[in-house]
Parts: C-alpha cells; sequence; structure tokens
C-alpha cells in the first residue's frame, strides 16, 4: 500500500449486509510530505489520492492486489483538506466481474461527499 500510515490512518472498517460492501473510517494525515507539495499553506487532497486510496480500499475489501483497468466514472464533487475533513468514510462496493472486480467507491465525511467513483479493477 502507498499510502496507507502516510497520507491516511485507518480508524476503523465499518461491515455491512453484504460482504463486499464495507465503510473504511480514515484519519487523514496532515503531516504528510503530499500536503507540503500540494498548495503549501493551504493542503487539499489531490485527486490522484482520492483514488489510490479507493483502489487501497477496494484491496483491502477483496483480499486481493488490484490494478485499476477502467475508470468509468470519477466524479470530484468538493474538494477535502485535511483541516476541514480530518476524517472520512470510503465506502467501497465490488462485484465480481470476468478478471476482476466492478468498483463503486464515495469518500465523504459526515457532512459531504467529495468523490464518487466507478471503475473496474483487475487481479494482478
Amino acid at each position: 500500500m502507498l499510502l496507507e500510515n502516510k497520507y491516511y490512518h485507518l480508524i476503523r472498517v465499518e461491515d455491512s449486509e453484504s460482504p463486499l460492501t464495507k465503510t473504511y473510517h480514515l484519519a487523514l494525515n496532515p503531516d504528510c510530505d503530499v500536503y507540503r507539495g500540494h498548495f503549501p499553506g493551504n493542503p487539499v487532497c489531490p485527486g490522484v489520492c482520492n483514488i489510490e486510496t479507493i483502489k487501497e480500499c477496494a484491496m483491502m475489501l477483496t483480499g486481493k492486489k488490484l490494478l485499476i483497468s477502467t475508470i468509468k466514472q470519477c466524479r470530484l464533487t468538493a474538494v477535502a483538506t485535511p483541516s476541514i475533513c480530518p476524517e472520512i468514510s470510503v465506502k467501497i462496493t465490488a462485484a465480481a466481474v470476468q478478471q476482476g472486480y466492478m468498483i463503486l467507491a464515495t469518500i465523504a465525511d459526515a457532512h459531504q461527499t467529495y468523490m464518487e467513483y466507478k471503475g473496474d479493477m483487475i487481479i494482478l
């Protein structure tokens, strides 16, 4: 995992009725080097880090090493910052497809959604 324990820390995992849906509660690390380079003084969560976070949560959910093969939808709906939203929730739903999983995901906190994602990930 590239970002876990650097960019974010896993607080807890919330199960759902479906075995292929979970919500990962994460604490963003404001001291991460990513924020020093991504708008110093006014750090924001880069979209590419949001996507990598989704992939890492999908790997935890499936127990498989995954590679993003197709992003069908990726919509940034608000700007997340470690100072405004120090904790986020990543909800992942996976559906098995021929070579891996179709992933639906959202990144949100208690007040708003920051990203909506839909795409395919293949098993490495």
